[in-house]
């Protein structure tokens, strides 16, 4: 009818808004996709990429802890290395009493591996066989630090030796030379124990040298032979088979 005018809209859709919304769709699912890629990278790299463990520097008898982030696989670290020291009272203890060889004002310069733990997996080192011991405890608390009390004389023998085995890193001699410590009948007596364990010490370190000759690693045999004649010039074992090496 004339002068009605039409108030209805028309349904009909512009062209172009289906591609908007399938945009759109594709857009969001790039976000969330994105979203969730991120968050599982990171949670792997949470779980895989930790990395911890504790050094020891025989040169000062100090121990730390260090951590950071890597990418998990390809060992690339991707955060700064955090490192706290955990030096414990036994060592504190052997410094404080002048038993062992330190340069003061220097830092450490050469840190052993105690333990490594990648992710889950923790994997211990040879001079945790030091570390292991420092930390042995009592009734009294630790034990070392106890046996330094009652034997401060021998105290001054023990803790060099260990130092030199240590800074050698022949970690693998130090249980038999904390056992031959810890039972040498006898009172606090310095010399007893110097001579046991200088004995014991040549023995260990002819023993030695012959075995690395034996695998082939004459090089080895050769440097460990000469720190062992540098510690103990007078014996004739060591001499022997000085002559002999060739």
């Amino acid at each position: 009818m004339d002068g009605i005018v039409s108030t209805s809209v028309s349904s009909t859709r512009s062209p172009n808004s289906p591609n908007r919304s399938r945009k759109g769709s594709r857009r969001s699912l790039i976000l969330v996709s994105s979203i969730l890629s991120l968050f599982l990278v990171a949670t792997v790299v949470a779980i895989k990429g930790s990395v911890s463990g504790t050094e020891f520097a025989p040169s000062h008898f100090q121990t730390r802890q260090f951590s950071f982030y890597e990418i998990p696989f390809f060992h690339v670290q991707i955060t700064p290395i955090t490192r706290t020291d955990t030096t414990g009272p036994l060592a504190r203890q052997i410094r404080a009493k002048g038993w062992i060889s330190i340069v003061r004002g220097k830092k450490p310069s050469h840190w052993h591996l105690v333990s490594l733990r990648r992710g889950p997996t923790n994997t211990p080192a040879v001079a945790g066989l030091l570390t292991d011991t420092m930390q042995l405890q009592d009734s009294g608390g630790p034990f070392w630090v106890g046996w330094n009390n009652d034997h401060p004389n021998r105290a001054s023998v023990l803790w060099p030796a260990v130092q030199r085995l240590a800074e050698r890193e022949l970690y693998v001699m130090l249980p038999e030379l904390f056992q031959l410590a810890r039972t040498l009948p006898g009172k606090d007596n310095a010399g007893e124990l110097t001579a046991v364990i200088d004995r014991w010490l040549v023995d260990q370190y002819v023993m030695l040298v012959k075995d690395l000759r034996d695998a082939d690693r004459r090089d080895l045999a050769d440097d460990l032979l000469a720190e062992a004649r540098r510690d103990y010039p007078a014996s004739q074992q060591l001499a022997d088979l000085d002559s002999r090496g060739g």
